[in-house]
Formats: structure tokens, C-alpha cells, sequence
């Protein structure tokens, strides 16, 4: 008898997500403007893995289960305006967390959504 051994995929915890449900990040809303709350937001690939988005900070959101779920792998510019974003990344401004800076963190979140809709990668 042959026993093939499945290897589970690595689980990856985002930094974000688990800062924001320790209540460390006072964070009221996710990338789309939609409510944030400890029991709906998740990560939002803003490249997604399918395309070859990797899981580093400066290609992960916080959102909620449904946005990111009605957003699945389309463009990123499709479901976010710059007034989304401008607002998303505020609400990092002088956040200083072990290990986190929030002002570095928008200002890798926006060269991140400028070099897709630049390059065009989702397509």
C-alpha cells in the first residue's frame, strides 16, 4: 500500500489583522470605506496570490469578508477610488506599533496599488 503525504499550505497570519483584533490598531474602516469590526475584516491581496501576490505587508489591506469576497480577482482599480484610499491610509497616520509604522505601511500600500494600475498586472 503507497501513503501519499498532503502537505497543508503554510497558514499565513498577517500582522495587520492580528494588530487589529488585539485592538491595537484603531483602525474604524477598511479599504472599500466599508465598517470594520473584529469579526468580519480579513486580508485583502491588493495583488492577488492567483496573479502572484505575495502575502508581504505591502501588498495586504484590511477589509471586510464581504468586500473582499465581491471583489474576488478583479482589478483593483475597479472597486477603489482615490478618495477609498486616501481615507484607508489616513487612518495610519502616527501609528507606532512594535514592528509596525503606519505612515511607511500607507506609503507602501500606495506604491503597491500605483504599480498595478501603472503596469496593468491583473490583466
Amino acid at each position: 500500500m503507497i501513503v501519499y503525504r498532503i502537505d497543508k499550505p503554510p497558514i499565513f497570519k498577517s500582522q495587520l489583522k492580528k494588530l487589529y483584533k488585539k485592538g491595537k490598531l484603531p483602525i474604524k474602516y477598511g479599504l472599500y470605506g466599508e465598517e470594520l469590526t473584529k469579526k468580519n475584516v480579513t486580508d485583502e491581496h491588493l495583488l492577488p496570490r492567483c496573479f502572484g501576490g505575495s502575502s508581504d505587508l505591502s501588498n495586504i489591506a484590511l477589509a471586510t469578508k464581504e468586500a473582499n469576497w465581491r471583489r474576488g480577482n478583479e482589478p483593483i482599480e475597479n472597486f477603489l477610488s482615490l478618495g477609498m484610499l486616501r481615507n484607508y491610509c489616513k487612518q495610519f497616520k502616527g501609528i507606532k506599533i512594535r514592528g509596525f509604522d503606519g505612515d511607511e505601511y500607507a506609503k507602501g500600500i500606495i506604491k503597491t496599488i500605483k504599480g498595478l494600475i501603472e503596469n496593468d498586472r491583473m490583466v
